[in-house]
């Protein structure tokens, strides 16, 4: 974790491509995801959703008009078609929670809408060791993800970091039409930043 400590130190320092950059890396630099056990019926297989959304958008090259807030600082704004999809979605799919080996660490709530659509409430268990502490979905009746909102709170000694992550799609196709990332982070030794990233597609 030390070489993602660095990075996060320089982020104050780094224009918005470089924020991106450094931010998504941080997310790499976390413990890989175990894959779905086919053993038990997942709630909702979010990370097959967010790799069938990353190759249809690198396919089809979206404008995404993105901006990224930084405390103290003006917001900068970009527009572009040139995404690493991949990585950019990435950041949500280490929220997924259909893994049974997390069943365990949840409490789950899930409510019918009066149109149809179900929304699940997964609340992370007081002595779980799980950086996930809320995940709340939106599906549609006909399994489109509608809407997911998380928050992720990880530290330690050393490093401090909450995000909260939200993510939304189009009614009916379930097709990403945005997501913002917001947040703090502190190391030990230095000063807490604030950031918010916007993309609209």
């Amino acid at each position: 974790m030390s070489h993602c400590y660095k990075e996060t130190k320089q982020l104050g320092r780094y224009n918005i491509i470089g924020f991106l950059a450094l931010l998504w890396a941080a997310v790499a630099c976390e413990r890989p995801v175990p894959p779905v056990s086919d053993g038990e019926k997942a709630a909702y297989n979010l990370t097959g959703y967010l790799q069938q959304q990353a190759q249809r958008l690198q396919a089809e090259k979206p404008m995404v008009l993105k901006s990224v807030k930084t405390q103290n600082k003006p917001t900068e704004t970009i527009e572009t078609s040139d995404v690493d999809w991949e990585k950019e979605l990435s950041i949500f799919q280490e929220v997924d929670l259909s893994r049974p080996a997390l069943r365990d660490f949840y409490q789950e709530q899930q409510q019918t809408l009066p149109n149809g659509s179900t929304i699940t409430v997964f609340l992370k268990s007081e002595d779980a060791a799980a950086p996930v502490e809320q995940l709340v979905l939106t599906v549609s009746p006909f399994q489109k993800l509608e809407h997911l909102e998380a928050v992720v709170l990880e530290e330690n000694i050393l490093f401090y970091s909450k995000r909260k992550i939200t993510l939304t799609a189009e009614s009916g196709t379930g097709n990403v039409s945005g997501y913002r990332v917001e947040g703090v982070q502190k190391l030990i030794f230095g000063d807490s930043l604030h950031y918010r990233i916007d993309a609209n597609l």
